[in-house]
């Protein structure tokens, strides 16, 4: 008679195993943490930069200047002055031919957009770590988003 009792136990215990079932509630939030991470990278933007373009220059005042600053050198003095004064004439001639032609600036300015990038390091939210309290009993998960009030637990009854 009492082995019969026993195996009755384990009998009915192997049912109520058998027809466990598997279902989901939910759980009151009672706090949710943000976990960080530490993230680097490459932050680009573009900015206004003054810029300064060669411009093409004319030889023809150089040239004029040249010969006309020549040609007054040379009606001063005598023999070998008359040459050297002739040559400084040519140069200084030259040189404000070219001044006067070209303007003196030689460039063009201007502006244009240019990418510049910069190097940084940002903590962003990976995740939460979630305590919530089911049943009396209290638990914890990670979830990629803020709970609210309430999270979906599994539960398995036996």
């Amino acid at each position: 008679m009492k082995q019969k009792i026993i195996l009755t136990a384990i009998l009915a215990a192997m049912s109520i195993q058998s027809h466990a079932e598997d279902f989901t509630d939910t759980a009151k939030v009672i706090s949710s943490r943000p976990i960080y991470q530490t993230v680097s990278g490459q932050e680009c933007y573009n900015v206004p930069v003054q810029v300064q373009a060669p411009q093409e220059r004319s030889m023809g005042g150089s040239i004029l200047g040249g010969i006309a600053g020549a040609l007054l050198g040379s009606q001063v003095g005598e023999g070998t002055g008359r040459m050297a004064a002739g040559a400084a004439g040519a140069i200084a001639g030259a040189i404000t031919g070219d001044r006067l032609q070209n303007d003196g600036s030689g460039s063009s300015s201007g502006v244009v957009m240019q990418q510049q990038c910069k190097e940084v390091t940002k903590q962003v939210v990976s995740g939460y770590d979630v305590h919530y309290m089911y049943a009396g009993h209290e638990g914890t998960t990670t979830m990629p988003q803020q709970p609210g009030n309430t999270v979906t637990v599994g539960v398995t009854a036996h």
